[in-house]
Formats: structure tokens, C-alpha cells, sequence
């Protein structure tokens, strides 16, 4: 469960005197959403304005939609600070998980069990688990493996993003496999394709500790058949976000001169939320996302047509090798 301080929010909004306040919040915490709006307006004397479009992540900022609806301060929940500027001022505030006593112990002893003694690991996580992640290390030390946490580029000491693996990246070299403190599949499968080294999953929430390569080679098996379907397509869309923190359009523009030098046809589509209706009846055989990595690689399937990455176009076109694969990232 995730651990919500409503007296932290409160503060927050009186140590900055706001009175028009927007709230932005993923969709895993719009059960407390209401919660937050009343705590606010009661015991911050502020006017709440609560933003209901759905919230991707700390690059989906509604600091746009804030300055519109006239609020002096937004409040994003559920990441830590990830654009330099912001059009309205913005408090980050991140969330993380309450975890069972005792549950970082039975991951540190199960991960012993894969791994000699003496072994380097590195360790990462994503911010909902940052706080625990200092703690984990001291753990596994215990077990005599040697463990490191990397410092990444714009984000915090062993955090890593979706689009942002440069923490673990920054201690490749010094270990011989990585452990990724948290929960689902993404972030260690894009773990595997940065780094050349056995990724383990150690999850706190069902205590459960694999090496996640049966998935890597299942998740590479459907990576090489909608690359194989791009190279057969004449008429590319490439998917361009409006999203401030997801924007490359310079590079669509890019791939566009690509795919036409190619002899083919490609068509920029831009847009805030993208949905595979909303391309229904455009006459095309492939699309490039330049937008949120999880486009081609968790929602692909939602999508009629093909969805490669601007990596795996360049394996389409021939300009990069296959056994060279490796995931879209921002940094």
C-alpha cells in the first residue's frame, strides 16, 4: 500500500501561502484523491482545483493546465522532480511503499541464495522504493556480497526511470549482476537491454526473487516480429508527444527525413494522449514512437499496426544489427 501523509500535504501548501492550488495524481492513489482535496481546502484555507486527466508519470506535468486554471502552486503526487522548469511553481511529492517487517530480510536471503559470496551486485529501484533501498544494501552486505549503487543522471542516488537507466549504467562495469528492488517487468527488462549483465528481480510486495532472462527472451521474440512487420511497411506514422517531458520532435523530424530517404512515405502525428483509436482510418502500415518508451514496449498490442521504437527502426532499415538491440531512452 502506498503511504499518503496528509499533514506533509498541508504543510506544503501553507509553507508556499497558496491559495488557488491544482493537484496532480496517478491513477493509483484517485481513491484518496477527494481525501487530499478536503484536507487541503480545510486546513490550508486554499481552493482546490483537482486535474481527472490520467498522469503518466513526473515528464506528464499539468503545470500548463495549472497556470490556466490560475493555481500559484501544483502539487504532483506519485514522482520526484523531473523538468527543470515549470510554468507554475511545483511541489513534487513522491509516495512510497509501506512494506511487512521483515520483508527486505527474506529478498536479501533468497538473492544469497543465487549469488557466491563475494559476488559485486548493483541495485536500483524506482522512487516508490527509494527509501528502502539504503536499508536493502546494508542487507545484502551482511551477506557477503559486495553492493553498489550508482548515481544517474538527473535522478536520484539508485533510482531509475522507464526512459532513464544511466544510474545502473554509471556501475556496469564494476558488477556482476543487478538487482532491481521493486515491483512488475518493465523497469528490469530495460535494466537487461542497458546493462550486458544478469538482471534479478527482488520484489518487496510478494517476496519474490528471479532472474528475469525467460522474460527478456520472450520480450526480444516480440520486439523481432513487430521489427520484422516495419521492415514490409511502405507508409509510416511516427508518434510524436505534446507531453513537455516526452517531446522529441527534433528527433521525429529526424526519422522522418529517414523513412523518406528510404523511398517511403511517413507522416508526423502528434498528440497529448496516445490511443490506437485515435488512428483509426489513417492508412498505415507501421508506427515509430518517439513519445513514452512503454508505447512500443507494454502498450503494442493495443495498437493495429506495428509499433517499433526510433532504436529498432534503425535494425529495420539494416543500420544497426539485431544482436546490437537494445531499449529506447531518454537519457
Amino acid at each position: 500500500m502506498l503511504k499518503l501523509d496528509l499533514d506533509k500535504v498541508v504543510k506544503a501548501v501553507l509553507n508556499k501561502k497558496a491559495k488557488i492550488v491544482a493537484v496532480q495524481i496517478p491513477e493509483g492513489l484517485k481513491q484518496h484523491a477527494l481525501d487530499i482535496v478536503e484536507a487541503i481546502e480545510t486546513k490550508a484555507n486554499a481552493r482546490v482545483f483537482l486535474l481527472i486527466d490520467p498522469c503518466y508519470g513526473a515528464c506528464d506535468l499539468a503545470d500548463g493546465e495549472a497556470k490556466r486554471l490560475g493555481a500559484e502552486l501544483l502539487l504532483h503526487f506519485g514522482h520526484s522532480p523531473f523538468l527543470k522548469k515549470t510554468e507554475v511553481e511545483t511541489v513534487y511529492i513522491p509516495l512510497k511503499y509501506e512494506l511487512k517487517k521483515g520483508s527486505l530480510a527474506i529478498l536479501a536471503e533468497k538473492i544469497s541464495k543465487n549469488l557466491e559470496k563475494g559476488t559485486s551486485i548493483g541495485v536500483c529501484t524506482t522512487v516508490q522504493y527509494l527509501g528502502f533501498l539504503e536499508e536493502f544494501k546494508k542487507l545484502l552486505e551482511k551477506k557477503g556480497l559486495k553492493v553498489f549503487v550508482g548515481q544517474g543522471k538527473g535522478t536520484e542516488k539508485g533510482q531509475i526511470l522507464g526512459c532513464n537507466y544511466s544510474s545502473v549504467k554509471s556501475i556496469e562495469a564494476a558488477v556482476d549482476s543487478i538487482v532491481f528492488l521493486g515491483d512488475g517487468l518493465f523497469h528490469p527488462l530495460g535494466i537487461s537491454f542497458c546493462c550486458n549483465k544478469p538482471v534479478f528481480t527482488a520484489n518487496p510486495l510478494g517476496g519474490e526473487v528471479r532472474e528475469i532472462k525467460g522474460e527478456r527472451d520472450l520480450f526480444l521474440r516480440k520486439r523481432f516480429a513487430a521489427i520484422a512487420l516495419a521492415q514490409q511497411a511502405e507508409r509510416f506514422g511516427i508518434l510524436v508527444s505534446t507531453k513537455k517531458g516526452q517531446s522529441r520532435k527534433g528527433l521525429a523530424i529526424e526519422l522522418k527525413k529517414k523513412i523518406e530517404a528510404k523511398g517511403k512515405k511517413a507522416f508526423l502525428l502528434a498528440g497529448n494522449l496516445i490511443k490506437s483509436d485515435y488512428l483509426l482510418g489513417m492508412k498505415l502500415d507501421a508506427l515509430v514512437s518517439t513519445a513514452c518508451p512503454r508505447i512500443a514496449f507494454d502498450d503494442a498490442s493495443s495498437f493495429k499496426h506495428p509499433v517499433v521504437s526510433p532504436s529498432e527502426l534503425l535494425i529495420v532499415f539494416g543500420e544497426k544489427k539485431i544482436d546490437d538491440y537494445n531499449v529506447d531512452k531518454f537519457s
